[in-house]
């Protein structure tokens, strides 16, 4: 009876194996835990793991290889198909949209374990399966016609099952293939999530860069008419920013926007607020509004009041979609497109007033537009704003933001340079609401002047003006022989006793007009007495 316990245990050892594999290929890898079990397993004795462990790490490659470490997402991204033309990691790049405006969450879902050995092999075969039902389900027979409902689901499973492989490429083309055919049947919302997932995977393929943009921006417009057809105005606006942003991406931060993605970014700020409703739409660049109506006479007050009333209609007062525009604003203001930038956070400003609820944010989108008002050097129109609007919200009076607006434009009117380095100093009185405003506009308030815009980073004018003087000695000719100057028609040199008698003509002179005006000497005396 006692051989028998052996036999039984490597059959029992064996079975544990087989589950632990399938649930790695399935889930994932099961981490340094070994193939006997997972984390919430209690230890099995010493003796059957000494008999799994090496058969188990000798047949599953998932569990034999360490898993990726969530902080290393290098080389997640890598593992994903990330291309070397975009560095990842270089803060002077443009990243992709998603990392811009999704923050967290977009790198979040890109930290996925990747298959490997056979698991990976039977999930790319469950996904060409999948891809074939998909091609049949599509097919007219003499007593079936085409099922595009079932074979969007077909090329979801696909997409799915190349997710878990790493195939960035397939995963993208079976995503948009799915997306089509949801589209056709109405399914907007299904549609517009596949769009953003291929739009996602677009930003990290290997493709070049210019095909990566052009993907990327139609993706997200694809996905912006999905929400707009199912009548999400919100999330319609969104993607149509990250399409305008797709156009920028992989640029560097100090290079200027080009006017077609400049224009397309304005046009994505009015898909949230209607240019009617935003009192900086002055600052616009590039096209006109939708809401502008070219044959119109501008004398006519009905079409401007219909204009109104439709853009009140089409306003987006969702929760958090100001900071979008405000997250716009920070990235114009990066590369130095201060009208387009005040554009935008006029345009959250007007946001958060039609909402109607907010006061700390509403604060903060007061002061923002009083710095970049102040940086672009109009210091009247930064004074206006702040006594005809800004002070006639009650909530703003009393606020930290309210202090350090007024206490800003008190500095610039009165051109006083020590009251504005006070004002703005780290460890002044109005450090609390420094903090609270965002690093472009925090490191935007140090670039302030009395007078003029704010001025360029220290580095860039230290360039500038020492290189000039050094080409200047370097390409200078040798000093040949001394030539006499020659002077354009100079005065003939005084004596000094005409010197004399000119100085004394002209006080004689300012002193009959002082006279004349009433500030003579005799005079002064005469009030002293």
């Amino acid at each position: 009876e006692r051989s028998r316990y052996p036999r039984v245990t490597l059959t029992m050892s064996h079975y544990k194996r087989d589950q632990a594999s399938n649930r790695d290929a399935l889930f994932g890898g099961a981490g340094s835990s070994g193939s006997g079990g997972g984390g919430g397993r209690k230890a099995r004795p010493s003796s059957t793991r000494s008999a799994a462990s090496p058969t188990s790490a000798a047949s599953s490659p998932t569990a034999a290889a360490p898993r990726p470490s969530p902080r290393n997402n290098a080389g997640i991204r890598s593992t994903l198909g990330s291309t070397s033309n975009t560095p990842v990691n270089d803060p002077q790049i443009t990243p992709g949209p998603s990392e811009i405006f999704g923050g967290k969450i977009a790198s979040r879902n890109r930290m996925v374990s990747i298959l490997n050995g056979q698991a990976k092999i039977d999930k790319m075969a469950e996904a060409e399966d999948n891809r074939l039902k998909a091609k049949q389900a599509m097919t007219r027979g003499i007593f079936s016609k085409p099922d595009p409902i079932s074979a969007a689901n077909f090329y979801k499973r696909a997409a799915d099952a190349y997710k878990a492989c790493g195939e960035n490429r397939l995963e993208r083309l079976h995503r948009i293939a799915s997306g089509d055919l949801q589209m056709g049947q109405d399914a907007y919302a299904t549609a517009a999530a596949e769009y953003t997932r291929a739009a996602e995977l677009a930003e990290i393929s290997d493709e070049t860069l210019p095909r990566k943009r052009q993907e990327c921006h139609k993706l997200h417009s694809d996905a912006a008419t999905a929400w707009a057809n199912m009548g999400e105005k919100g999330r319609s606006a969104e993607s149509t920013v990250k399409a305008a942003f797709g156009l920028i991406m992989g640029q560097d931060l100090t290079a200027a926007i080009d006017k077609k993605a400049l224009a397309r970014i304005e046009e994505s700020i009015e898909t949230f607020v209607p240019d009617p409703l935003n009192r900086k739409r002055n600052y616009r660049r590039n096209g006109i509004s939708a809401y502008d109506d070219p044959n119109a006479d501008p004398n006519d007050k009905s079409a401007l009041r219909n204009a109104l009333e439709l853009a009140k209609q089409n306003i987006v007062t969702d929760s958090y979609a100001h900071e979008t525009l405000f997250q716009i604003g920070a990235e114009l203001i990066r590369r130095r497109h201060y009208e387009s930038a005040l554009y935008a956070l006029g345009a959250g400003t007007a946001s958060l007033e039609a909402e109607g609820f907010a006061t700390v944010s509403l604060s903060r989108a007061y002061v923002s537009e009083t710095v970049l008002t102040l940086a672009m050097g109009d210091t009247v129109a930064a004074s206006q704003d702040f006594q005809r609007v800004h002070l006639q919200r009650t909530s703003y009076l009393s606020s930290r933001e309210c202090a350090l607006g007024e206490d800003l434009i008190r500095a610039c009117d009165a051109m006083d340079l020590d009251a504005l380095d006070e004002a703005r100093s780290k460890t002044g009185p109005h450090r609390a609401a420094l903090a609270n405003l965002e690093p472009a506009l925090r490191g935007l308030v140090m670039e302030i002047r009395v007078s003029g815009r704010a001025k360029k980073e220290k580095k860039n004018v230290d360039v500038v003006s020492k290189k000039p003087a050094k080409t200047a000695s370097a390409i200078a000719p040798p000093a040949a022989a001394p030539t006499k100057p020659v002077l354009s028609s100079p005065k003939a040199e005084l004596s000094s006793d005409d010197l004399l008698k000119e100085t004394a003509a002209s006080f004689e002179e300012m002193d009959d007009i002082m006279n004349q005006m009433g500030l003579g000497d005799d005079e002064e005396e005469d009030d002293d007495d």
